[in-house]
């Protein structure tokens, strides 16, 4: 079954790109250089998809060998045309993401070339798991241009192999919604139904995570030359799969009052362990994480300030604080009631914006002192360039602070460097860890080494 399995990725060459049947384009037809993304491979599923795709196949039975799938953004590609080239790294960021709310945990996926990914699926037959499949596209069309082209959406099977070659077996999601309505069985109509339910998709996502643990990442004060600032973060951790970090590690990540009390308990964990540190002589600044939601509401702000109040007074000028999911666009005023509720308990208040955020000017006036940007896992420093010389430059102008988390490589802190930011973080600079350490002085050869 692992041979079927490589003649199925040989057959990827030979195959049309799954995109509008009238387009009539071939898989390897050139692209304009001008349009040609450098795309940025997501994070893996399993980090040893070769073995889990041998875990798997050991424990199957023959007849169901089928369940192998090729999955291909090009539909997508072509519907967002010039614009793919600037958002390529998110389309596989959020792909990345929606496989793993949808996979089971013995379920494995990887990305094989371009826009094609691979799902191997350890239980589900070939019906319910191309239904998944072809979902998971729909969802990122509807994300990202407001509707889904079902008929567009296509997802080929290998089912068997005849003599030296594998069949391939495109179906369309129309097709597949279609026949689900006369001809799937009873157990494949509850799969389709339970795609329709997000919190029993996140429920099979966090089914196999750890307890909510609270980590730490080092923050390096470019000017300063020194590793003074610690963020903290929640994460779930999982055997063999990667750690679910942040609101993502809730049931339902847009729950309001879920997320609340993530906030709350990491304020809580994070506090006392500097508290406890703090008694030690350990000296560093604690940037701990609050959602916009968590302060949007009176009731809800009201009991994270009861949990801010427990902040030891002595303690106030070593907290930071960043808010997280700020939506676009907000008002200088409301956003000035959050700062001014979080001033009182903290040094400074930073944002996390986008790094093509035009709402800049709104935090300088809101009181904001920090302006944060997310990196994706594995992003290029090129891709980035221009967003990240501009927000530094826009940054400047209305007299913010700027920090960059996801600073995994030297050409990336170059860029950085370039764009005048003041605070990086990310694999180069330090990995979690379970407990802050004391401040201490880098200079930028003690990352290169």
């Amino acid at each position: 079954m692992f041979g079927l399995f490589k003649k199925m990725l040989a057959a990827l060459h030979d195959e049309p790109a799954p995109g509008r049947a009238s387009s009539g384009s071939p898989r390897n037809a050139p692209t304009p250089a001008a349009e040609q993304p450098e795309v940025t491979a997501p994070p893996q599923a399993d980090q040893n998809a070769a073995e889990a795709l041998r875990r798997i196949f050991s424990r199957r039975d023959p007849a169901q060998a089928g369940s192998l799938h090729l999955v291909g953004l090009e539909s997508l590609r072509a519907r967002l045309g010039g614009r793919w080239g600037t958002v390529a790294d998110r389309v596989h960021l959020l792909t990345a993401k929606l496989l793993e709310s949808y996979l089971g945990p013995h379920d494995t996926w990887f990305r094989h070339e371009g826009e094609v990914y691979v799902v191997v699926f350890a239980q589900l037959g070939p019906e319910q798991a191309r239904l998944i499949c072809a979902k998971v596209v729909e969802e990122l069309q509807i994300m990202l241009l407001g509707e889904a082209d079902t008929a567009s959406i296509m997802v080929r099977t290998a089912m068997h192999e005849i003599g030296s070659e594998v069949m391939l077996v495109p179906a369309s999601l129309k097709q597949m919604l279609d026949n689900a309505s006369m001809h799937l069985t009873q157990g494949v109509a509850e799969a389709s139904a339970s795609l329709d339910r997000p919190i029993g998709i996140r429920t099979r996502r966090t089914e196999d995570a750890g307890p909510i643990e609270v980590r730490y990442r080092p923050v390096w004060d470019v000017k300063q030359q020194v590793l003074s600032v610690f963020i903290a973060r929640s994460g779930r951790m999982r055997a063999g799969r990667c750690p679910l970090w942040g609101y993502d590690g809730l049931q339902d990540p847009e729950d309001p009052q879920q997320i609340l009390g993530m906030d709350m308990h990491l304020i809580q964990e994070a506090v006392s362990e500097a508290a406890e540190l703090y008694e030690n002589r350990f000296r560093f600044f604690l940037s701990l994480p609050i959602h916009f939601e968590s302060l949007a509401v009176l009731g809800r702000r009201r009991e994270l300030v009861n949990v801010l109040q427990d902040i030891p007074t002595h303690m106030r000028s070593f907290m930071t604080f960043h808010l997280c999911g700020v939506p676009a666009g907000v008002p200088t005023g409301r956003l000035a009631e959050m700062v001014s509720t979080l001033r009182p308990y903290g040094r400074t208040i930073m944002a996390v914006v986008d790094p093509g955020s035009n709402d800049l000017p709104t935090l300088g006036a809101a009181g904001v002192k920090v302006a944060c940007v997310l990196l994706p896992p594995g992003c290029s420093a090129d891709r980035y360039r221009a967003d990240l010389l501009r927000f530094g430059a826009i940054a400047a102008k209305n007299r913010l602070l700027t920090s960059v988390e996801g600073v995994d490589n030297m050409a990336m802190e170059a860029l950085c460097e370039e764009a005048g930011i003041s605070f990086l973080s990310g694999d180069l600079i330090g990995g979690w860890t379970e407990v802050p350490e004391h401040a201490v002085r880098r200079s930028l050869a003690d990352f290169q080494r």
